[in-house]
């Protein structure tokens, strides 16, 4: 089969989705489909990642570094690409994001069917008026559109499928977020004293409340460390924060990292997840599982699952940070036993891309 995923971003800008649509990306490739991803970004390019073919026009007005715009245009000239390439089915991501608009705009133009993937479980939540205001009035209008008129609709989770159904999608089955397998073989150090945050550094993501809470335990008596991955628009304010409150030679703030970095620096420790955020299944959460670490978070997609099935994985009572507190002091009192891989394994995208190859097959039979 040929494929063709239309999404608004792609590695190596680095996150959730990008993280999501790459490894489906590879995982279709390696079940030898022939993949093609067509996405906008700050400069034109064309590359080969492994077998996976991607093409990257430009983008324009950006938006809070999360949504940015393609050109007059986009949508035909993609509609001609995939008829010329001979595309059999178009992937798009995420309901508010301008290409999974154009994506299905050049698939009704080519006369190629289409399924979404849906990674948000709610509607944007911003400190900003505006952002939410406008974000809100993109998913009932251009997001609607899409999940409406989708082949076929998956959610990243429950709590996604749920929002598309809501959203107006007539119908939406869970495709759960994956991860690559752990690579690593040596003995995993057992600390779980060393507290992490992964994820964009923006309002709502949780830094700050990491940062404090990280604070209240050496106050309290508890000899942690900690690391703060990712980057965004607040890094600045994160650094003169960690600053403010002693903890500089306490938590290292690296930015943005390479996905192995992140991975490392999940290994045997203690995940803290405290955003507020509409997420998606969080693939951290599964990458800290399989690295044999812990994961202490607010409540979220996903989390009551892996909790259920075994894993090392606290959920806070309520959205505070004297509850995040009380939750890290109380699972480094008594850390749980690690996950074991066996766990882990149905949570992998070799697993998931066969899934997701059977969802493509069932679409185009039913043309």
């Amino acid at each position: 089969m040929h494929l063709a995923i239309v999404t608004n971003s792609y590695p190596p800008r680095l996150g959730g989705l990008e993280s999501h649509v790459s490894n489906l990306a590879q995982g279709l490739d390696d079940l030898g489909h022939r993949v093609h991803v067509l996405t906008i970004s700050s400069e034109r390019s064309r590359r080969n990642d492994g077998g996976v073919k991607v093409l990257t026009g430009r983008a324009h007005l950006p938006i809070a570094e999360v949504i940015s715009f393609p050109g007059p245009g986009t949508a035909r000239a993609i509609a001609q690409y995939l008829r010329r390439e001979h595309v059999d089915v178009v992937s798009t991501h995420t309901r508010f994001f301008p290409m999974s608009l154009v994506g299905m705009r050049a698939a009704q133009a080519a006369g190629l069917p289409v399924i979404h993937t849906e990674h948000g479980s709610g509607f944007v939540a911003s400190p900003s008026p505006i952002i939410t205001v406008g974000s809100r009035a993109v998913d009932l209008t251009a997001g609607r559109y899409v999940l409406r008129h989708a082949d076929r609709v998956l959610g990243v989770s429950p709590e996604a499928a749920a929002f598309a159904r809501r959203l107006g999608a007539p119908h939406a089955d869970v495709f759960y977020n994956a991860i690559t397998p752990s690579v690593f073989t040596d003995a995993v150090p057992d600390r779980p004293d060393h507290l992490v945050f992964v994820g964009r550094v923006v309002a709502g993501k949780g830094w700050d409340t990491f940062l404090r809470a990280v604070s209240a335990l050496r106050a309290a008596g508890q000899d942690v460390t900690g690391e703060l991955l990712g980057d965004g628009a607040q890094l600045a304010q994160a650094r003169q924060e960690c600053r403010t409150l002693g903890l500089n030679g306490v938590v290292a703030i690296r930015g943005r990292v390479p996905q192995e970095q992140a991975r490392a620096a999940l290994r045997g420790a203690t995940l803290v997840n405290p955003t507020v955020l509409s997420e998606g299944f969080q693939t951290t959460l599964l990458e800290t599982i399989a690295e044999r670490g812990r994961v202490v978070t607010f409540e979220v997609p996903g989390a009551q699952l892996l909790r259920e099935s075994g894993a090392p994985v606290k959920i806070c009572r309520e959205r505070s940070l004297d509850c995040l507190v009380t939750a890290l002091q109380e699972l480094l009192d008594n850390p749980p036993v690690p996950a074991s891989r066996e766990l882990i394994d149905p949570w992998t995208w070799p697993v998931r891309a066969r899934e997701y190859s059977k969802v493509v097959g069932e679409v185009l039979a039913g043309r």
